[in-house]
């Protein structure tokens, strides 16, 4: 079974809820300073959607076990190889900053290790099979994260 960097992402999320219920978590980042996380979760849904849409008009897929057709190099591509794990991360940054507590602050980072571990070497390996120099030109050009 392949399971989708979402669900690893909503994986992490509950068990950091459980984590921060079984233990009464403390609050470390009060109000005004959570609110940070809502511009961080309304950047990672940006840069979500505007990855998908690169992929949509492109007509390639957007799993990750999935065969792309196109090299996209474009949008939010031109700055990170990795916008969607990156939207996704900003998510689970900007839900940590909201609730504050400890077993919240860990899921980003999780998520990361797990991404960068699993994900993208596969990912990549696939990319340079498929389109070989454009892809190590590309590589050489764009960060994997920022």
């Amino acid at each position: 079974m392949k399971i989708r960097p979402p669900i690893i992402a909503l994986f992490y999320l509950l068990a950091a809820l459980g984590v921060n219920y079984l233990s009464s978590a403390t609050k470390i980042i009060s109000s005004p300073y959570n609110l940070i996380g809502v511009i961080l979760i309304g950047a990672g849904i940006f840069l979500l959607l505007w990855a998908a849409w690169q992929f949509s008009k492109k007509n390639t897929t957007r799993n990750p076990f999935g065969v792309p057709v196109v090299l996209i190099t474009t949008g939010p591509f031109l700055f990170t190889r990795n916008p969607m794990y990156l939207g996704m991360t900003l998510n689970l940054l900007g839900i940590a900053f909201l609730v504050g507590t400890i077993p919240f602050l860990f899921t980003p980072l999780a998520f990361i290790l797990t991404i960068q571990s699993f994900f993208i070497p596969l990912e990549e390996k696939k990319l340079e099979k498929i389109f070989g120099k454009e892809y190590l030109g590309y590589k050489d050009r764009v960060r994997r994260w920022l």
